[in-house]
């Protein structure tokens, strides 16, 4: 086998060279690291799911024999309460890993995990009294299509995740060489280095990405960053090399994600605010703040 195919690779080497050293500068191993951390294993994970789908058939059956029940009885309502509260956890994962909040990422991505499985558990049980052909049912649909893909990820995408990094020979595609413009990467590399003295001078470019502090104080500086970030990832084919369904199904989650908390945030101030509007003509028997829109 020819070991042309390896120049590439060595070029791209020097290159990141000083990014690596500057890197490994910054790395600090503690000294008495904790091994208490939670273990949710991918048995674990699909006995959640499995926990979502026995609930799914649960409200299946009673949203079709159970007449007498409605999703605004106090039962279905404190339910619904407390799926909210529940289903906060994700976002409250998503935006203490963004703001750089998440010191044990392990316990966030526990309260992530059980949050969203036992909050949809809580939905499921106050829809189950009401119609499914609602506005309401779209959060719902969204809900239940993000817990089934992250399980469905983590599960079975996870492993071919970790082909993506050095350790593993499947990393690396031998038979083809790697077409990498190693001019234009430098050039992005010092326009990063350049914008992250804006953003955070104190930051090392090699590990530093834009968290949602930046978004929000320097918005410009960070989507110029964020934008270089994703010109690097092309030049170095990385989503090429993960394929299809790893580099879309994360953003495809996110985007998910925003809609279902848009539309049960809007749920929400309807029922609660909007009272006389969701009522219509019949009965407010719910608890609300206020009957507008009558």
């Amino acid at each position: 086998m020819s070991f042309a195919v390896f120049g590439p690779i060595r070029g791209v080497s020097r290159l990141l060279d000083n990014r690596v050293i500057r890197a490994m500068n910054d790395v600090s191993i503690p000294k008495h690291a904790s091994s208490r951390r939670p273990d949710l294993s991918n048995g674990f994970l699909l006995g959640l799911a499995m926990l979502l789908v026995a609930a799914c058939i649960a409200a299946a059956v009673a949203y079709a024999f159970d007449t007498a029940s409605r999703p605004g009885d106090t039962p279905h309502q404190i339910a619904a309460m407390l799926g909210v509260v529940l289903l906060l956890g994700p976002l409250a994962f998503f935006l203490a890993k963004r703001m750089g909040y998440a010191a044990s990422p392990p316990w966030w991505f526990a309260v992530h995990a059980l949050g969203a499985t036992l909050g949809a558990v809580a939905i499921l049980f106050h829809a189950s009294a009401g119609s499914f052909a609602t506005p309401a049912s779209i959060p719902l649909l969204l809900m239940l299509f993000l817990c089934i893909q992250g399980v469905l990820a983590r599960v079975f995408l996870s492993r071919r995740l970790s082909f993506l990094f050095a350790r593993s020979f499947q990393s690396f595609n031998f038979h083809e060489p790697l077409e990498i413009d190693r001019q234009a990467l430098r050039e992005v590399i010092e326009r990063k280095e350049a914008q992250l003295e804006t953003l955070d001078p104190v930051a090392q470019e090699a590990t530093f990405s834009p968290r949602l502090r930046h978004f929000l104080t320097q918005p410009v500086a960070a989507l110029r960053y964020q934008a270089l970030m994703e010109k690097e990832l092309r030049l170095v084919g990385a989503r090429r090399r993960a394929g299809r369904t790893l580099s879309s199904w994360r953003r495809l989650h996110l985007l998910a994600a925003v809609l279902f908390y848009l539309g049960m945030l809007g749920h929400v101030v309807v029922m609660l605010f909007f009272a006389g509007y969701a009522a219509g003509e019949g009965e407010i028997y719910w608890w609300h703040l206020a009957a507008w829109g009558r």
